[in-house]
């Protein structure tokens, strides 16, 4: 990339000035006011400017570019400009010739068009004659002017980049590492949606997006099984943006996608290039897609809504609607037989094995709290469906989750807590091996108190009374509020049964909000909501009013990650719900547009040669609805952001912006696709089975293959509650999103 970019200042200083001209065809003129045009030098070749209004000038003096490979020591790139121009009343088409040697000939079509803020191109590369070696095109822009510097911008790469890359680890794709050397390539295959924006300091911004992303790969391939693989069967690309020494920013589409890797934590230091390129040869197939959107008065945060929106609406990711009511029962029967009962102590078991097996995992009897346990939220939504069902079935439901609730209580009485969780075993604190995962984490605790605090109400609104409950979250609360530090923040973890602070990084200080907020509506005391009110400005101060959220994920301390912002949009729209300020709502809008940015909203294909029997993800079933975990590892993913199809529902309600209903309808429907049903079970030892995440990027195992193959509580209770909590909310808008769209369905009576 950085010879690229090199080569790229070369050919704009070698080549006729671009006011310099000898003709001129104009586009169009974007909403921004920029007008693009093809302008022809004195050579006869034509390049491509964008230039007006406040945005910085971009230009392109040799729009054709490819790349042949031929070794690793002679890779040599060629660029053209267009030889012809022709407008016509769909846009502009122009093309152009590259002459590799005198056997083979390069000739690229590219058709230009411009619609409102949008500039899309359709590339066809046609190769005359045939020899060895491998070729990709580049669709590639050079930001120009004093704005364009790169300590001055800010880079949006979904999943991966959210301006500050602080937080996103050293040798991740948006990382540290990268950001120094000035450098980030992004294959598609990790994105939850193929973009990258560029934000400038004067409010323009320019984003790029695959508008038909297609992401054929192989086995081999994706597996990484070489560093370089010439096959004409690929057909995904690589977004990048670099800067050399006094150059421009440049920011290029390349086809296939070479990429480059620093390495996991651990690795030898050095940069890898994976480099992907088709055959040299008469009749491959080698055309893409690429669209631009410029944008004029945003902010990086407005950048991020207008720019994923934009995606969003273009890629039109289906929904694969789910029989809900079918979903619903087989979860949790699946869960209530998971729960586990030794000594008279019931709870939900850490980890399960979804494949037959004799043998049980080391931490079966880990017990935990909160985050990927949720031993409480899974008793919660046995106590939900017991409240449904009045039979046999519902009532021994009901019993099991009164006795995990009650066994948690008595395993952790006292505070401050000796942990999030227990040996289910004993009754008393984890001692086997990774204390560390039910270690007294802010999170943890105060996600499972916060569901218990809910039930509570539930249960009194019913006349059930829950002393106990009420007094063994209240111990916690008023001792917590007592850690709160000046600032606002809360430590993220403490020595277990002390005060004293293990991680005093204030990150997750969105996780106590709402459960403080129902403590002062419970006592009456404003000591609790002015507590969150300070957690959740510290929160908005530091991260929030930048765009990005950090350390949702216990084991990936201080990392930007999307559970941050799913917490984050819960804590702001609870104190919204307490305050009615409408600051509150527009935060949580905020955290909405972050957590939602890491959906998969385009279909990835299974490698097409991968064996179905080994694969994770199985071919056929659509892949898309899941969510990138944390900018550490981009392109793995889960289903965690499902529990937050509520949230988004009420900033349906709370706004009328009919986007949070797409947003609802993908996380209730396209989230579940791997479950295991009656006639399909998939490789599963059971229904109601599901494993944890899986790769769509390359990597060791390849795409479509997880890290293991093991269920933890939070699949079901995350599943349950995107449907259980949703038709606690609004039963109208459950009913409506449940279900295919009619073409005159009636609007939703609004929430209970």
């Amino acid at each position: 990339m950085l010879g690229k970019c090199l080569w790229f200042a070369l050919c704009l200083a070698g080549s006729a000035t671009l006011a310099q001209e000898f003709g001129r065809v104009d586009l169009g003129r974007l909403q921004t006011g920029s007008t693009v045009s093809f302008i022809r030098g004195e050579t006869g070749e034509w390049s491509i400017e964008i230039a007006g209004s406040a945005a910085p000038l971009i230009q392109q003096s040799k729009p054709a570019r490819i790349e042949v490979f031929r070794a690793e020591d002679d890779i040599r790139q060629f660029a053209a400009g267009y030889k012809t121009v022709q407008k016509s009343a769909s846009g502009i088409d122009a093309q152009a010739e590259i002459a590799y040697n005198s056997n083979v000939v390069f000739h690229v079509q590219d058709h230009w068009s411009l619609t409102g803020a949008v500039v899309s191109v359709s590339r066809k590369v046609e190769v005359t004659g045939s020899t060895p070696g491998g070729f990709d095109s580049l669709i590639q822009f050079g930001v120009l002017g004093p704005s364009a510097q790169w300590t001055n911008v800010n880079f949006l790469i979904p999943g991966a980049l959210y301006g500050d890359p602080t937080y996103d680890g050293d040798r991740s794709p948006g990382g540290t590492l990268n950001y120094a050397a000035r450098r980030f390539i992004m294959r598609e295959d990790i994105l939850p949606a193929p973009m990258f924006g560029i934000s400038f300091s004067n409010g323009a911004s320019v984003t790029m997006l695959d508008p038909a992303p297609r992401g054929d790969t192989t086995e081999e391939e994706t597996r990484l099984a070489k560093p370089v693989i010439i096959d004409s069967r690929l057909q995904f690309g690589a977004l990048g943006v670099s800067q050399g020494s006094n150059g421009p920013i440049v920011f290029d589409f390349t086809f296939p996608g070479t990429s480059d890797s620093l390495g996991g934590r651990g690795a030898p230091s050095g940069r890898r290039w994976i480099r992907r390129y088709h055959p040299i040869e008469q009749g491959v197939a080698h055309s893409y897609q690429v669209s631009f959107r410029f944008g004029q008065n945003e902010s990086f945060r407005d950048m991020t809504r207008n720019s994923w929106r934009w995606a969003w609406n273009t890629l039109n990711p289906p929904v694969h609607y789910i029989d809900v009511e079918q979903m619903r029962r087989v979860l949790i029967d699946h869960l209530e037989a998971q729960a586990n009962t030794i000594d008279g102590r019931t709870a939900m078991p850490f980890v399960i094995s979804t494949l037959e097996t004799n043998q049980v995992q080391w931490n079966y009897t880990m017990v935990a709290m909160g985050f990927v346990g949720k031993d409480i939220e899974c008793a919660d939504q046995l106590l939900r469906e017991g409240d449904r069902d009045k039979t046999e079935r519902g009532q021994k439901m009901r019993q099991t989750g009164l006795a995990i609730i009650s066994s948690l209580i008595q395993a952790l009485p006292t505070t401050p807590l000796q942990g999030t969780g227990y040996d289910l075993a004993t009754g008393k604190p984890w001692t086997g091996d990774h204390q560390e995962w039910v270690a007294p984490w802010l999170r943890n605790v105060t996600e499972d108190m916060r569901v218990l605090m809910r039930a509570y109400r539930r249960e009194k609104a019913q006349g059930r009374e829950h002393p106990e409950w009420f007094n063994w979250v209240k111990q916690y609360v008023d001792w917590l509020i007592l850690q709160q530090r000046a600032d606002g923040s809360f430590p993220r973890r403490w020595v277990a049964g002390s005060n004293e602070v293990a991680e005093p990084t204030g990150t997750v200080s969105y996780c106590p909000v709402p459960l403080l907020v129902i403590m002062s509506e419970e006592t009456g005391d404003p000591k609790y909501k002015e507590a969150a009110i300070r957690a959740a400005e510290y929160v908005w101060t530091n991260f929030g009013s930048r765009g990005f959220f950090v350390g949702g994920a216990s084991d990936n301390p201080n990392i930007t990650d999307k559970e941050a912002g799913m917490l984050s949009m819960e804590a702001f729209l609870s104190l919204y719900d307490s305050t009615k300020e409408s600051k509150w709502l527009d935060r949580a809008q905020t955290a909405a547009t972050f957590a939602e940015s890491w959906i998969w909203i385009w279909n990835v294909p299974m490698p097409l040669d991968a064996d179905d029997a080994q694969l994770h993800w199985k071919k056929g079933v659509p892949a898309l609805g899941f969510q990138g975990i944390t900018a550490m590892n981009s392109g793995s993913v889960d289903e965690y952001l499902d529990w937050a199809v509520p949230s988004y529902a009420k900033l349906y309600n709370l706004t009328k912006d009919p986007h949070y209903l797409d947003v609802a309808r993908v996380l209730l429907h396209d989230t579940k696709s791997m479950v295991a049903l009656p006639g399909r079970q998939y490789d599963m030892k059971g229904i109601g089975w599901q494993q944890e995440g899986w790769g769509m990027g390359p990597g060791r195992m390849g795409r479509g293959v997880g890290g293991h193959r093991f269920w933890l509580p939070w699949i079901s209770a995350n599943h349950l509650y995107g449907i259980t909590g949703l038709e606690e909310y609004d039963p109208a808008l459950f009913k409506m999103l449940s279900v295919k769209p009619a073409a005159n369905a009636a609007p939703s009576a609004g929430p209970k």
